[in-house]
């Protein structure tokens, strides 16, 4: 399983992001930075090792974003977004309200919000 906090992960969905944005395939990308779309595959599902400085340059430079910018961890990608709001529907009322309550403790506890 992957760990959906790994540097790879991140990287991997912010690839896939950025790829998506401009409209290519990952076939597409691989063409770009010289590299199998297999590979290319394996580093959006965070599968891959981490990358060197000068294959993070190329994917950057690709993609016509900066290297910070895919390693960004603030961003939930868009599976993400759809499969937590799944599964949120499919919860009861009183289930809702306690995965509410959960959520504002955390952002409480980790000074993100005053409640």
């Amino acid at each position: 399983m992957v760990d959906i906090h790994s540097d790879e992960y991140i990287l991997g969905q912010n690839i896939r992001k950025y790829r998506k944005q401009k409209g290519w395939s990952q076939k597409d990308l691989s063409d770009a930075v010289d590299m199998d779309r297999a590979n290319i595959s394996g580093i959006e599902n965070g599968e891959r090792g981490v990358m060197s400085c000068v294959t993070l340059r190329k994917f950057a430079q690709a993609l016509g974003v900066t290297m910070d910018a895919l390693m960004e961890e603030n961003e939930i990608s868009f599976d993400e977004i759809i499969s937590i709001q799944e599964k949120y529907k499919m919860l009861n009322p009183l289930h809702k309200a306690m995965v509410e309550e959960t959520i504002d403790a955390y952002l409480v506890k980790e000074n993100r919000v005053s409640i």
